[in-house]
């Protein structure tokens, strides 16, 4: 039997990771997620790297008026960004509505906490991180191995949880 992929385009295509995992969100866990997880599941996935690094949170309002869909608002790093988002409204508007998210109007706050990079060095710094072992070398590696199979924006964040992850299992198993 063909595949989706083969009757549209003719040949066959591997499944990579990143399809499959929106799939996974997109099909199993959309019925567990409230509506700001998925509008902002939709931003993120209507949107490019730029809007990514720029985004710090994304949250629903009620719309001015009670027939019409909810508004997205949108905080991003700076006031700077807020404002050249701003300009570009409809595109986004236009884009969400690709992807299935029906708002009415959408709006960008500068964030309180600041950049996303400043969150970044904050966590990195945290006391939760602080009492972890380093990895090894080949550890390392063994991160960028598995961090390679996801899209180029999402391999940071991911290679940061799979070290996190490693070290807090490393120090786990030093303790047993």
């Amino acid at each position: 039997m063909a595949t989706e992929w083969e009757l549209e385009f003719g040949t066959e295509r591997p499944m990579g990771l990143d399809h499959l995992m929106r799939t996974v969100v997109d099909t199993q866990m959309a019925a567990k997620m409230t509506a700001a997880q998925r509008a902002a599941a939709a931003w993120y996935r209507a949107n490019g790297d730029r809007e990514r690094t720029h985004t710090t949170g994304v949250f629903l309002k009620r719309p001015r008026r009670p027939d019409a869909a909810p508004i997205l608002g949108v905080y991003v790093d700076s006031h700077a960004m807020a404002t050249d988002f701003g300009v570009n409204k409809d595109i986004y508007l236009a884009r969400l509505a690709n992807v299935g998210l029906e708002v009415s109007g959408i709006e960008f706050l500068p964030s309180r906490e600041g950049s996303r990079m400043a969150r970044i060095a904050r966590t990195e710094a945290s006391p939760a991180t602080a009492g972890l072992p380093d990895l090894s070398e080949q550890e390392r590696q063994e991160v960028s191995t598995l961090a390679a199979t996801v899209p180029t924006s999402m391999r940071e964040s991911v290679s940061k949880a799979i070290e996190l992850s490693m070290r807090r299992e490393k120090k786990r198993s030093t303790q047993d």
